[in-house]
């Protein structure tokens, strides 16, 4: 009997300091990773922490933890595994507001990685739940930075409106909107009449001049040999070297078209972003 209650009690000990040595080992884990992610070492702080969730898929700091990783990976600009984390972070969060300050940080994850229409559809939830009125606010302005990211410059404003009522802010929406575009067709026509000349248009004169003078040394290559009765090189020297050149020709004026309007559109985004920022510190 006294051997039972010796062997009883012996258990009882031992249970009772595992469960406190696997509570203090939780901690020493989520600590270490904290430390790791100070010191910049965002592999080892991922590992601690993928780590404590396998040997405390119950606790409640997971959702907190799964975060925590998506943040790291997101550090190190691999998008997918930190959408995946950041996802497992929302499904396993215990509240509405939590679940809400995940959806916030896998937006901002989603739009960094240009998957703005994911992005957006992450805030419309967080915007659906009742949420705090600064929840709320910040996922206005995340669904307007998907917009004007993409260049939807009347959504963008449209939605800020709830958001601000700045005046230069509006200015430069303005501005946006009546931004002078290039016509990727006008600058065909051009290059088709005079190579290079689409370039031009475009405001790229270096590759511009440089298509017209090889495409007129070609083109005068050609025309010498037809006027020397050289039919057979005259077509061999068009259709394999004078054809390509003139065909990459209208090609680039089409891309340095796009390209303009593209790095026209990126600046005034640039603006439109900086001054948003400037509003928000004042928030």
């Amino acid at each position: 009997m006294k051997t039972k209650l010796t062997t009883l009690l012996f258990f009882a000990i031992f249970l009772s300091y595992f469960s406190n040595s696997t509570s203090v080992a939780s901690q020493d884990l989520l600590t270490l990773g904290d430390h790791f992610i100070k010191l910049n070492n965002h592999d080892a702080a991922i590992t601690e922490y993928k780590r404590f969730i396998f040997f405390h898929s119950d606790d409640i700091r997971v959702a907190e933890t799964y975060n925590q990783i998506g943040l790291a990976y997101r550090s190190q600009g691999l998008w997918q595994e930190a959408i995946f984390a950041m996802r497992n972070a929302v499904l396993n969060a215990n509240t509405d507001e939590q679940k809400s300050a995940h959806q916030l940080d896998l937006a901002v994850t989603l739009i960094a990685s240009q998957n703005y229409d994911l992005a957006r559809l992450e805030l419309i939830k967080v915007m659906l739940r009742n949420t705090s009125d600064t929840t709320y606010k910040r996922s206005l302005f995340l669904q307007a930075v998907t917009y004007i990211y993409q260049y939807r410059w009347e959504d963008a404003r449209k939605i800020l409106k709830d958001y601000t009522t700045d005046e230069s802010l509006n200015q430069l929406f303005e501005e946006a909107m009546n931004l002078p575009q290039k016509s990727t067709k006008v600058a065909k026509v051009l290059s088709a009449v005079i190579p290079g000349t689409g370039q031009m248009y475009a405001g790229r004169w270096g590759g511009g001049l440089n298509a017209l003078g090889l495409n007129g040394v070609l083109g005068y290559v050609t025309v010498d040999a037809i006027l020397n009765g050289h039919y057979i090189d005259a077509a061999l020297w068009t259709y394999f070297i004078f054809r390509r050149y003139y065909m990459g020709n209208l090609y680039r004026s089409e891309i340095a078209v796009e390209t303009h309007n593209q790095e026209q559109s990126q600046r005034a985004a640039e603006n439109i972003l900086q001054r948003l920022q400037k509003i928000a510190k004042k928030k």
